[in-house]
């Protein structure tokens, strides 16, 4: 008996053995590098008719980067259409509802209306840049919807007319001899968006003592004219994509500087995904990929958006990285606010209290 009990104990323990060696295989399967997307993705963006951008930045800072990654894909075309936040996405839905050519990507400074477009699902879902993970977690804000670039909200100033350069809100507002100033308003969504984060971190004292000296302007272009001209001698809270355009511009050059804001930096996440009725679909994720490599993050940096891969050092001496922010402000006084229901909500009574101030 105990020969036969063994001799049927054999082809359970060979069983066993079976689903060992299966369960080892499936799990050496499961460990394996995903297939690399891009090769794919370079063979189909040849047979596509270019990219098409509905986006916020600057032509000319736009158009840097464009050059630095033909680069990388000399065929692929880039035609940017620079649009105000609110267009851009109304320009793609009404295209989109229409079944005719409307943007392959879109790049907004604008919380507010991303939550609004994951909702909607604008955004194409099925592609993650390759090197994400080298990023800060809410690089990631939705799903198909990423930060391009965390822009601070700077100081702008004519040095022909500003002695001491200020590096706080504070200093403006309690310096009266610098005269006018210039901005955003709250009704602009960077403009609400940089106020926002200030105000999180500093409150609305400085602001307040401000008042009627300030001149705002719609858009950066706009107030560092009105700076160049001495019509204003400094700005608060705009873009940082003004740091590129003073330095590619002579004139400019000449006359204008800029400065972190010590006292309070609200970061403006420059949002960008691929859309769902992308005409160019693997041309656009080619872009989105590249941006997110170390060439595509050497371009962002030297035209004038912000740096922000984990321990990516620019070359060239660039220092136009989220780093470079956190060391000359301090993590502390940087404020993030996300692509959130809570932002969204909040902008009724913050532009409300903002327009009690300033008319």
């Amino acid at each position: 008996m105990l020969f036969k009990s063994r001799r049927l104990l054999l082809p359970v323990v060979a069983l066993v053995a079976l689903a060992l060696v299966a369960g080892t295989a499936t799990a050496a399967q499961s460990k394996k590098k995903p297939k690399n997307p891009i090769p794919a993705l370079v063979k189909q963006s040849k047979k596509e008719s270019g990219i098409v951008v509905y986006g916020n930045p600057p032509s000319a800072n736009f158009n840097a980067l464009v050059a630095a990654f033909n680069n990388t894909y000399p065929w692929i075309k880039v035609t940017e259409y620079d649009l105000d936040d609110n267009t851009i996405f109304s320009k793609y839905a009404s295209e989109a509802a229409q079944g005719v050519r409307t943007a392959d990507m879109l790049i907004a400074s604008a919380p507010n209306l991303w939550v609004y477009a994951s909702r909607k699902g604008y955004a194409n879902r099925s592609f993650t840049p390759t090197g994400l993970s080298a990023y800060p977690k809410w690089a990631k804000q939705f799903k198909g919807i990423y930060i391009m670039s965390p822009d601070p909200a700077i100081i702008v100033y004519n040095k022909l007319l500003v002695k001491n350069p200020p590096t706080s809100v504070a200093q403006i507002a309690n310096d009266s001899a610098l005269g006018s100033v210039t901005g955003y308003t709250a009704d602009n969504t960077f403009g609400y968006t940089g106020l926002y984060g200030y105000v999180q971190i500093a409150g609305w004292k400085n602001l307040q003592a401000i008042g009627k000296r300030l001149k705002p302007q719609s858009g950066v272009g706009a107030q560092l004219q009105l700076l160049a001209q001495g019509g204003a001698s400094v700005a608060y809270l705009t873009s940082p994509t003004a740091r590129f355009t003073i330095s590619s511009n002579a004139q400019y050059k000449q006359i204008l500087d800029w400065t972190y804001v010590k006292d309070g930096t609200g970061l403006v996440p420059r949002g960008i995904a691929v859309t769902a009725h992308a005409a160019s679909p693997a041309s656009a994720k080619l872009f989105l990929d590249w941006m997110y490599g170390n060439a595509g993050q050497q371009a962002m940096c030297e035209s004038g958006f912000t740096a922000f891969k984990t321990g990516f050092k620019p070359a060239n001496g660039c220092a136009n990285t989220l780093a470079d922010v956190y060391a000359k402000v301090g993590a502390k006084k940087v404020y993030m606010p996300g692509f959130t229901q809570k932002f969204v909500n909040a902008r009724p009574k913050f532009t409300s209290q903002w327009h009690g101030i300033f008319g």
